[in-house]
């Protein structure tokens, strides 16, 4: 974090946008530069909707935006990382376009599978 907010701000390149529902706080964005040898190669930081506001379409718009942002920045490509249980997230990245391109897998271990 230290990196990523010198100084209590975005690191250079970075934006974190506030989500606002009625003019009061919802969430936020966090997008910028992955860190990747590409500099057009933005990621999702973070992006949290309050889950009381969620479903009325704060995530989406806030994606949107992000996107606009992001390309007039120079960015050509934007990932994100998800969890695979979190499906209303997944369902919203699958419409705006996101693809799969890796798949973690996990298991409890001392548990005996056949």
């Amino acid at each position: 974090m230290a990196q990523s907010f010198p100084d209590g701000q975005p690191a250079i390149g970075h934006a974190v946008f506030d989500v606002l529902e009625d003019g009061r706080a919802a969430g936020y964005l966090w997008i910028g530069p992955s860190g990747a040898d590409d500099p057009g190669a933005w990621w999702v930081w973070d992006i949290v909707i309050d889950e009381d506001c969620r479903g009325r379409g704060l995530g989406r718009a806030a994606m949107l935006l992000g996107e606009e942002f992001a390309l007039a920045n120079g960015a050509h490509t934007m990932g994100l990382s998800v969890f695979a249980f979190n499906t209303g997230a997944r369902r919203l990245y699958e419409s705006l376009g996101f693809e799969t391109i890796t798949l973690k897998m996990s298991k409890p271990l001392g548990a005996r599978t056949t």
